[in-house]
């Protein structure tokens, strides 16, 4: 999450995506919003994965379903600007139309989530 965060901040990636937010009806003001939200999810995961040992294993599992949720939330927005007839594929991940790759991470962020709090459950933290 936090390298196409970054992405988006150099050409030729910056520019796809504005096309993205413009053409699926979203807005270009949803530029700053969309790029942070990738980077602060990004940072929150790679916290959590760096700083384990040293966290709580309660805050630790928190960070992770945290982190999961906001990637949640962001593939179903990117599934519902892949499903606009407007954005041309070629503005896409790797040009492809069907929401295939962002169905794929919202499956398994959801699984994350899941699974995490099935894990904090058992410990009982």
């Amino acid at each position: 999450m936090f390298s196409f965060g970054s992405l988006k901040l150099i050409q030729p990636f910056g520019g796809w995506f504005h096309t993205q937010l413009i053409t699926s009806g979203i807005g270009d003001f949803a530029f700053p919003f969309g790029v942070g939200n990738e980077i602060i999810t990004g940072l929150i995961l790679l916290g959590a994965l760096i700083f384990q040992n040293k966290l709580a294993k309660r805050r630790f599992f928190l960070f992770i379903i945290l982190g999961s949720v906001l990637v949640v939330f962001t593939m179903i927005t990117a599934t519902y600007v892949h499903l606009q007839p407007n954005v041309p594929a070629n503005v896409l991940p790797l040009g492809i139309k069907p929401p295939f790759i962002p169905l794929s991470v919202l499956f398994l962020a959801l699984a994350n989530v899941y699974s995490t709090l099935k894990l904090l459950k058992l410990r009982g933290n």
